[in-house]
């Protein structure tokens, strides 16, 4: 629209404002309070991602130096307050370890099954699984450590899990079973260390006697 004169240009910005003057504070007072809000929501996952890392790293720490108290008590605050986090589930995996050169094979259990129940990262949880299964064939309980290991799983991961599962098959009697698990683990050609398990596949009764 054109207006004729300054007054008149003037009257209708004053209406203009009058009718949507509060829509364009609204709008910016949203927008300022959008992005301060994100601001803020970025500074706060931004320190904890620093606290959980520290924490990791101070766990960490404790464990190396020997200082079992410390990396547990560190362990647990992460799983507390950081708990969806990867160094939680890292701290409680070391924390795990801790409690086994303690000769706490329960309480590493407990750890171990944190990590395989809670965490939110698929490899972490298998990690902590095989590692569960093993504790739980080491303080009798061969059947709960079968269990753990899963039937299907990706093919990097082979090696470790029928590794572990030969294992507990032996524990168990099963000799049959155990070289069928351990020859899948070496055919796979991912296993930590391939003499050790061919030494575990040759210290086997032959097949014709294998029960």
């Amino acid at each position: 629209m054109d207006y004729e004169t300054e007054e008149q240009q003037v009257e209708a910005l004053k209406k203009w404002w009058a009718e949507n003057g509060k829509s364009v504070i609204a709008g910016v007072v949203i927008g300022g309070g959008v992005i301060g809000g994100w601001q803020l929501w970025q500074g706060r996952v931004e320190s904890q991602a620093i606290a959980a890392s520290n924490g990791f790293s101070q766990t960490l720490e404790a464990v190396t130096s020997g200082d079992a108290s410390t990396a547990l008590s560190l362990a647990d605050t992460l799983a507390e307050d950081h708990d969806s986090t990867l160094y939680a589930s890292y701290a409680q995996l070391a924390a795990a370890r801790a409690e086994i050169e303690s000769d706490n094979l329960e309480g590493a259990a407990s750890r171990l099954a944190w990590v395989a129940d809670e965490s939110e990262h698929p490899d972490v949880k298998l990690i902590a699984a095989i590692r569960l299964a093993r504790v739980q064939g080491a303080i009798g309980k061969v059947d709960e450590g079968l269990a753990r290991l899963p039937d299907t799983y990706p093919e990097t991961f082979t090696g470790l899990i029928e590794e572990a599962r030969g294992d507990l098959l032996l524990l168990s009697g099963d000799t049959a079973a155990a070289r069928a698990a351990y020859e899948q683990a070496r055919d796979s050609g991912q296993v930590v260390d391939a003499q050790a398990l061919n030494m575990k596949i040759d210290d086997l009764p032959p097949i014709s006697s294998a029960s």
